[in-house]
């Protein structure tokens, strides 16, 4: 099941589409328009010369008692009370969960009261399962500790700033320890998506083994990329134009792949081992929690409007 059938979700459901076991598939949104775009991009993928049969519905008002993996990939605002009602409804055994997990650590609360322990559920921080970025890590025997820096222009810093803090968890090994805004802009801006808000600046982490990232994002025109230094070696990662470059010359081409080429392995891999390389919920939680509560310090102490969730997704 997917829920929430928007640019990402559909591109969840072009993915299913090359699973090899036949599928039944339930696309679940409140937007007439989302679905009817999410069944376009079914038939762009020749999806109806697959063994899948795929059911588009308006809410959590029909779908089945059991399902085997739900994909819950709405904005981050709704994400929370979502989970929460299809899990009173259906009995799911697998849960993927899209980031920007929630706008609050209360939030984040209920999708762990919901969700508890034993419940089988990963977030889509997917950098660790990309082929690309295990060459490189592949080369690097010595990770911890690890300065990086990820310099660009308008690149959706706080939106996507968890991709990269769980990126460093899994290169270093080491635990978040510490999120500083005081290098954030001092005033927000609406971002590209209705409702929600971006800040320019920099933001740093810092990790338990004496790692530490930092994130800058700027208006000004800045190349795109991400560099590690460590013991050895400083790698200059170039997503934009798909190569790592390592100071010693060594060069390992790659690119960031499509969520459309990555669902089906994921899936698979899940419904026949009943795991994945993803990061736990639990594991992205302890991500999020400080991160949100960081962001949202900075948003009242910057904004007119005292708030108690950050309008990032």
């Amino acid at each position: 099941m997917i829920v929430g059938s928007g640019q990402l979700g559909s591109r969840y459901l072009q993915g299913l589409s090359k699973v090899s076991m036949p599928l039944e598939i339930i696309v679940s949104d409140v937007s007439p328009e989302s679905l009817a775009r999410a069944e376009l991009r079914w038939l762009e993928t020749d999806g109806l010369k697959t063994s899948h049969r795929v059911k588009y519905v308006m809410g959590l008002s029909e779908v089945p008692f059991e399902v085997d993996v739900a994909i819950i990939s709405t904005s981050a605002d709704v994400r929370a009370s979502v989970i929460s009602k299809l899990a009173e409804q259906v009995a799911v055994r697998y849960w993927v969960l899209e980031k920007v997990l929630a706008q609050s650590e209360a939030q984040l609360d209920l999708i762990t009261s919901v969700l508890h322990e034993t419940t089988k559920a990963w977030v889509n921080t997917p950098n660790r399962i990309m082929r690309w970025h295990n060459s490189f890590k592949k080369e690097t025997p010595h990770r911890s500790p690890t300065i990086g820096s990820l310099k660009g222009c308008d690149w959706g810093l706080v939106c996507n700033a968890v991709h990269y803090l769980d990126f460093m968890e899994w290169w270093t090994g080491e635990a978040l320890a510490e999120i500083q805004t005081q290098q954030l802009a001092s005033h927000w801006h609406k971002s590209k998506r209705l409702g929600f808000w971006e800040v320019d600046g920099m933001l740093i982490a810092k990790f338990s083994g004496g790692s530490e990232l930092s994130l800058h994002c700027s208006k000004s025109v800045a190349p795109y990329a991400l560099s590690l230094a460590t013991k050895d070696y400083q790698w200059t990662i170039q997503e934009l134009d798909g190569v790592a470059i390592r100071s010693d010359g060594l060069s390992i081409p790659g690119r960031m792949e499509f969520q459309s080429e990555m669902t089906a392995a994921l899936v698979e891999s899940i419904l026949a081992t009943g795991t994945c390389n993803l990061p736990t919920l639990v594991e992205s939680v302890a991500l999020h929690r400080p991160l949100l509560h960081a962001l949202l310090a900075h948003w009242n102490s910057t904004m007119p409007d005292q708030l108690s969730m950050v309008p990032i997704t």
